[in-house]
Parts: structure tokens; sequence; C-alpha cells
């Protein structure tokens, strides 16, 4: 198991689950700028607890078909219990690099805040043009911009680590709303359009901010904070982080169409 799938498998019981809508009003958004039709066949590339795969299921009722996909066992093992009950929606272990479907499989492909954690995001792009019909559409998501405070909370918090991680260094096409247009034409598809949507995250206190990051890929580093530190960590994040604890996050939505 990869270093960054064993994160999310070891976050997926807290995984949006501790009071902070974010990944969901994420997922929704994504879902909606994809335009997706009754009866649709969809694949859902690192498919987490549900956020994008809930509602793809919603839309494309119950004549279309919804199959999501993820290496972390805990994911997959929470999104098969959030799809309970809609026989439209399959969920399996599977890779988002590479997915193993036949060519021409579906009418559309969502990857939610998923594709800037791939070996290769370009190559991915590519094997997600192919397993599309003739006109269909990839629809991918990632992040335009942080709240300051965020990375502010991280830089806080490696000072408490032992052996930090360094700070994510993603692939060149996530620069830019450009950019990430650019390399969707380049995989082939005929179109690409970019959009921007908000999210706010509030919080509690700064014992919130701390759950939170630790419940999905900031866990990376939470992980390394030793308990006997973490008052510490919590009482330097109260002190230094502005208040009130109101994060604002913008979401970068492109759409890719055959």
């Amino acid at each position: 198991m990869s270093s960054i799938v064993q994160v999310f498998d070891e976050a997926a019981e807290a995984y949006e689950n501790v009071g902070v809508p974010f990944f969901k009003p994420i997922g929704a958004a994504l879902v909606a700028a994809a335009r997706v039709k009754p009866g649709e066949r969809v694949l859902d590339a690192g498919c987490g607890t549900g956020a994008v795969l809930l509602p793809l299921a919603e839309a494309v009722g119950l004549t279309g078909r919804v199959t999501g996909i993820d290496l972390a066992p805990g994911m997959v093992a929470r999104a098969s219990a959030a799809a309970t009950g809609l026989p439209q929606v399959t969920v399996r272990s599977g890779d988002a690099q590479a997915p193993a479907f036949a060519a021409g499989s579906f009418d559309l492909i969502t990857s939610g805040l998923v594709l800037f954690f791939l070996p290769d995001p370009p190559a991915a792009l590519t094997a997600y043009r192919t397993l599309l019909k003739p006109s269909g559409r990839v629809a991918v998501s990632s992040f335009a911009r942080y709240d300051p405070r965020y990375p502010q909370a991280m830089r806080v918090l490696a000072r408490f680590a032992q052996d930090p991680p360094p700070p994510p260094q993603h692939h060149p096409i996530f620069e830019s709303a450009e950019s990430l247009r650019a390399a969707v034409l380049a995989a082939g598809f005929a179109t690409a359009t970019a959009t921007e949507v908000s999210v706010r995250s509030d919080f509690r206190d700064a014992a919130h901010v701390y759950e939170w990051i630790a419940s999905h890929g900031g866990r990376q580093l939470v992980s390394r904070i030793p308990r006997s530190r973490r008052a510490a960590a919590i009482a330097t994040l109260a002190s230094e982080l502005e208040h009130p604890l109101e994060f604002e996050t913008r979401i970068r939505i492109v759409i890719g169409t055959c």
C-alpha cells in the first residue's frame, strides 16, 4: 500500500465526519458542473467516502449506473455503506491512475480532489479519455486557492511533528486554470472549460481545526505529532491563527468533452 493510500485508509473513519462540511459541497458542485443526465454510465475515480458518488447516483437515477473505485480499503468500505439501498451504484477497489475497464465504457468520468495525488496526472487523463464513449466527458476538481490560515496551520503543526513530511509538490498542470485546461486538451479532449467555486469551513476552536486536518490528507503530518505534544500544538494554533476560525477555500473545476 502506497503511503498516500495508507494515509487515507487511516483517515477513512473520520473523513468528512468531524462536523465540517467540506468534501460533500465540493462534490455536489462537481456533479452540477458536469451536467449529469439520467441513465448515464459514470465512473468516479478515487471515490473516497462518496462525496461525488452519492450526488452522481441521484443524478443518473435508477436507469443509470455509477461505479466508484478507490485504493484505500477504509474508503471503499465507507462508500459501500453509504451506497446501501442504491442499486445503481457499485463500489470496488480500483486505481484512479489507470482504471481497469474496457475502452468506451462510460459517458462521464469524475475525479474529485484526487488527480493531484496520482503519480502521473497527465497519463491518468489520457486513460480516462480512452474509457469514455465518443460523446463522453471528464469532470475533475483541484484546489485553486487555500485560505492562508490553512498553510499557516500546517506550518505550526510541523513544528511539533517528528520528522514532518515535506510540503506536497503537485504536478505543474495544477498551477493554474489554464495549465489544467491545457492538460485536459493534451489528453485528447476536444474542449475544456474551467470554473471556480468557494467552500467555507467554520471551526469551533483550534482543537476543531486540528481534528479536521487529521481527518483528511493532513493526517500525514498530524500522525507524526507525539501524543505528548498535541496539547501544545493545539494551544499554539489557538494563539497564532487569526480569528474567527472561518476558512474559505477556492476549488477549480474543469470539464473536458470528447
